[in-house]
């Protein structure tokens, strides 16, 4: 073989070789799962939280939201059913589509700034349709506030200020890794939940988790 054929044989078997190389890593890529989500964001020590269960639920949700106003009264039940054994965690994550989410997920963390975050939780959902499309909600907020027994002119500061959007913006960064996209979004014990929201459901998921 001349001098010139060794130097093209060479050549086309690093080619190939190199071809080859290149089909095997797209291959593995391909077939490589995606990623789920950074699961170190679903409760951060600050998260709301209520009840002191070894079963973590964490709920992603919006005040405005129907089918959370939905779910929320399973979910309080559950917690009355298992008390001390689920711990609810909230986390906030107002969709753009809802006029007032935004400003009453600041109501429930001015509450919380003076104690009484749970308690305007509760009353948000209860009282969902009287603000919902309320052009602005905030008289209506410092009346829930005043209800409470809050500092009013405190709560309407931080209300009408924006003080806590900090906080919000990150349960909605947490959310945005973590790849949701719907509320109410439930996790139990850092997996994502995928049956439905109905009492039955949630219970049935809670006794499995309870009986490992």
């Amino acid at each position: 073989m001349s001098k010139e054929a060794k130097i093209l044989s060479a050549i086309l078997v690093a080619v190939v070789g190199g071809m080859v190389a290149l089909f095997m890593i797209a291959n593995k890529s391909s077939s490589t799962p995606a990623p789920v989500g950074d699961k170190t964001k679903i409760i951060r020590d600050s998260s709301h939280k209520t009840g002191t269960g070894p079963v973590q639920l964490v709920e992603f949700g919006d005040f405005e939201c129907p089918a959370c106003g939905v779910a929320e009264p399973a979910v309080e039940q559950l917690l009355k059913d298992y008390n001390g054994k689920v711990s609810l965690y909230f986390r906030n994550f107002p969709l753009p589509q809802h006029l007032n989410a935004q400003a009453a997920a600041q109501a429930a963390e001015a509450a919380a700034d003076q104690g009484k975050y749970w308690e305007m939780h509760n009353k948000l959902y209860a009282t969902q349709k009287d603000w919902e499309t309320t052009a602005d909600p905030t008289d209506t907020f410092v009346g829930y506030a005043k209800d409470l027994g809050l500092d009013t002119d405190k709560f309407k500061t931080a209300l009408t200020a924006k003080t806590f959007q900090s906080v919000i913006d990150q349960d909605t960064a947490d959310a945005t890794a973590l790849s949701v996209n719907a509320t109410p979004t439930f996790y139990f014990n850092g997996e994502k939940y995928a049956g439905s929201s109905s009492y039955a459901e949630l219970s049935a998921k809670v006794e499995s988790l309870l009986k490992k």
